[in-house]
C-alpha cells in the first residue's frame, strides 16, 4: 500500500514534513517493512519550488501498517506544535490530529477503501 502525506499548513518551507521523512526513515522497526521518501511536488505555472510537499510511504507488507501508526503517533506526541498530517491513498484522505497510535492504525485503514474519508 501506498500512502502521500503531508501537511494542512504549507507555511513552514516544508520543515514539519522533513521532520516527518527524517522520523519515518530512522524508524528501524519500519526499515524492512517500509519505504520512505520525500518529494518536492511540481510548482505551479508562475510559482517556484523549493519547499518539500509530500512524504511517500509504501509498506512492502501488510503488518508494516501498525507500525507506521505507532511512528506517526509517536512523532505527533513529540511534535505537539506541528499541524494535522494528511494522509492520502486510493482517492480518500484521513487527517491525523492525534497521538493515539490506535486511531492512527484505524485512520490509516480507512485508506484501504476508497470514498471512506475520516478525520481523528
Amino acid at each position: 500500500m501506498e500512502f502521500r502525506i503531508d501537511t494542512e499548513d504549507q507555511d513552514d518551507d516544508g520543515e514539519a514534513l522533513l521532520s516527518l521523512y527524517q522520523w519515518l526513515y530512522g524508524d528501524d522497526t519500519l526499515e524492512r517493512t517500509t519505504e520512505v521518501e520525500l518529494r518536492e511536488a511540481a510548482p505551479e505555472d508562475g510559482a517556484m519550488g523549493g519547499a518539500w510537499d509530500v512524504v511517500n510511504v509504501v509498506l512492502t507488507h501488510a503488518t508494516a501498517l501498525a507500525n507506521l501508526a505507532l511512528a506517526l503517533a509517536a512523532w505527533r506526541r513529540t511534535h505537539p506544535s506541528a499541524p494535522p498530517l494528511n494522509a492520502h491513498a486510493n482517492g480518500t484522505t484521513v487527517t491525523v490530529h492525534t497521538d493515539d497510535p490506535e486511531a492512527v492504525r484505524r485512520l490509516l485503514e480507512a485508506l484501504n477503501t476508497p470514498d471512506s474519508g475520516a478525520e481523528g
